[in-house]
């Protein structure tokens, strides 16, 4: 009895120890890919014609919305903590609705907020040899 007891404990911790692994590794490979991301849209930035100008604001667009994000991710906090209390299991589900509709409204009106501040009216990316103008409503639209 005391074998199968020990055993059975044995196998609880190692299931524990392979989730926390598992979810620790989940999250250094969303935040590698997050930088990963970053860095190649800061390098797209680098060889519009922002790089040219030095118009540094609009080189750094990209860490502006990441910015902006971790800010409506934090406000979204609040709200999912102070305004919106859970008190049974059956407003769960409601609550995280409630998130995901506040986080996509606050988000569109950051990204364009942002896009309207940081940008220039009209720029150029070069794509391989190509030069193409792009207006700053449709960068932010594109980002929807």
């Amino acid at each position: 009895m005391n074998m199968v007891i020990s055993s059975l404990f044995q196998v609880i911790a190692d299931n524990v120890g392979d989730n926390v692994g598992d979810i620790a590794g989940m999250g250094s490979d969303l935040f590698g890919s997050y930088a990963e991301s970053s860095c190649a849209a800061l390098v797209v930035a680098s060889i519009s014609s922002f790089g040219i100008d030095h118009d540094f604001t609009a080189m750094c667009y990209p860490l502006l919305i990441s910015s902006v994000g971790i800010l409506v991710c934090l406000i979204t906090t609040l709200f999912a903590t102070d305004f919106f209390e859970i008190k049974s299991v059956k407003e769960i589900e409601p609550a995280l609705k409630n998130q995901l509709i506040i986080s996509t409204v606050l988000m569109t009106v950051a990204v364009s907020v942002v896009s309207w501040i940081a940008l220039p009216s009209s720029f150029t990316i070069f794509n391989f040899g190509t030069q193409k103008v792009v207006k700053n409503w449709r960068l932010a639209m594109d980002i929807y």
